[in-house]
């Protein structure tokens, strides 16, 4: 590897890349976070999944705030510790490690389940066995170009079996290994959800993971989200709306990369060729929920504007729009203005 070759700070870029969209998703946030009446609202962050985690809840001024945000960082945390692939205590990396069978806890096996149902549902873009790739080209350190040979060898890895039934991950080898980065988040978002949707007393919600979002207002009827422009990180390529109750995530290449000889290599892979995916540099999904918009955000980014666009142009629960390096839009069904 070139030793002067030029270099990101992955986790610090992902951290103020977040911050940056939060920035614009409060700019385009119709009626502020001030409060309404008798409502008021109070907003927690915290930085979890190795991003900055934004919550902020809209009720009437003798609502427990405290009771329902403990509620939430430990729904969140349990998400968390199940899901990481580095941390060596976490479930994760446990089952990443055996070469065998594994029970694991609930939320895991949910999401591997869903990672592994999409797989289909996205024509293969979408793939959490890419975990030997994502090791591979060392997006968590300081970033490795791979040769053909190691190339090769990793996309082994995505043809090996695994299965889930009931709380237990089937392996017949130690392959594959699991990755929920393309996911993670988007789950987390649902959970949290669900605990603000089961509360008669919240009015408004915004959950903010990293850019994975997912609102709700109960007096009205839409958000305007900004979206951020994929080269400059002070200024915002377009808004949209996003519909009371949905979500809406951002995939794009600016989020973690490394750069060799003046070459991006960021870390949305192709699962077909193990390589970054080039066909833009950034694409915003609205969907039903978090999961969804988390998920296709990675497969539409993969498939690129011509391929995804066929993808869903049948789906009435998808909404997509797709960016070019100039932060120009290029394609989709979601209207940016």
């Amino acid at each position: 590897m070139n030793k002067n070759a030029k270099r990101t700070p992955l986790r610090t870029t992902a951290i103020l890349v977040v911050i940056l969209f939060i920035v614009a998703v409060l700019i385009y946030f119709g009626g502020g976070y001030h409060g309404r009446g008798r409502e008021v609202s109070e907003r927690r962050t915290r930085v979890m999944f190795d991003t900055s985690v934004q919550i902020t809840i809209e009720a009437p001024k003798d609502f427990d705030f405290p009771a329902t945000f403990t509620k939430i960082w430990e729904e969140l945390s349990v998400c968390e510790a199940a899901f990481d692939a580095y941390d060596s205590n976490s479930a994760l990396f446990k089952l990443n490690n055996s070469d065998s069978s594994v029970v694991v806890p609930e939320r895991l096996a949910k999401a591997i389940s869903a990672g592994l149902a999409y797989r289909d549902s996205t024509t293969g873009a979408f793939n959490i066995k890419v975990g030997e790739l994502v090791k591979l080209w060392d997006f968590a350190g300081d970033g490795h170009v791979p040769t053909e040979t190691e190339l090769t060898d990793a996309l082994i890895g995505l043809r090996s079996l695994t299965a889930v039934h009931g709380d237990t991950v089937v392996k017949y080898m130690d392959r594959p290994i699991i990755d929920l980065g393309g996911l993670g988040k988007g789950f987390a978002a649902d959970a949290v959800g669900a605990i603000l949707d089961s509360i008669p007393q919240i009015t408004r919600y915004l959950i903010d993971l990293g850019g994975n979002i997912r609102a709700r207002d109960k007096k009205s009827k839409e958000f305007r989200i900004g979206v951020r422009h994929p080269r400059k990180p002070d200024e915002i390529a377009g808004s949209f709306i996003l519909p009371s109750g949905c979500a809406c995530a951002t995939a794009g290449d600016y989020q973690r990369y490394f750069e060799v000889n003046g070459v991006r290599y960021h870390h949305i892979l192709d699962p077909a060729t193990g390589r970054p995916a080039r066909n833009c540099s950034a694409v915003t999904v609205v969907a039903s929920n978090a999961l969804a918009a988390d998920i296709y955000s990675t497969a539409l980014f993969v498939l690129g504007p011509d391929k995804g666009m066929r993808l869903i142009k049948n789906r009435t629960d998808l909404k997509a729009a797709f960016f070019d390096d100039n932060g120009e839009y290029i394609d989709g069904n979601l209207k940016i203005e």
